[in-house]
């Protein structure tokens, strides 16, 4: 009888835990297959060190995301994390580095088919660069 309860307790646990980590996989599947256009600019002291804005396009697919801009300046494609934050809102975070660029972090929020959030680009010297973008799935 006591093994009988310890195999439930483990066959329970189990069940939670897989349960838990299909709610994850569900999550970040939430954005794969989709693509955003974005403008992104310079906050003011970004801006007076010469930056200027830009477009770009964020693609997430398999957990990962991907940006056309950033990716010519040799960030390659990171994974990305998801978290569901109201009814219909999501907010995700990625992080990239490029050897010669330094290192990138990407925060946004999704409501429905728009977007926008923060860009924080440490360069390779250690200035700190910082933008804010908007935008809007694409069909």
């Amino acid at each position: 009888m006591k093994r009988n309860k310890v195999a439930a307790v483990v066959l329970s646990l189990s069940l939670g835990l897989a349960g838990s980590v299909a709610l994850a996989g569900h999550e970040v599947a939430v954005l794969d297959g989709t693509s955003w256009k974005v403008e992104v600019h310079p906050d003011e002291m970004t801006e007076k060190k010469g930056e200027k804005s830009f477009d770009e396009t964020m693609l997430f697919a398999d957990g990962m995301v991907s940006l056309t801009e950033y990716g010519k300046m040799g960030f390659a494609s990171s994974p990305y994390t998801v978290t569901k934050s109201g009814e219909k809102d999501w907010t995700f975070k990625t992080e990239s580095t490029s050897a010669s660029n330094g290192a990138s972090v990407w925060t946004g929020k999704i409501h429905e088919d728009g977007m926008n959030g923060k860009l924080i680009l440490t360069k390779a010297d250690g200035s700190v660069l910082t933008y804010s973008f908007k935008g809007h799935k694409m069909e």
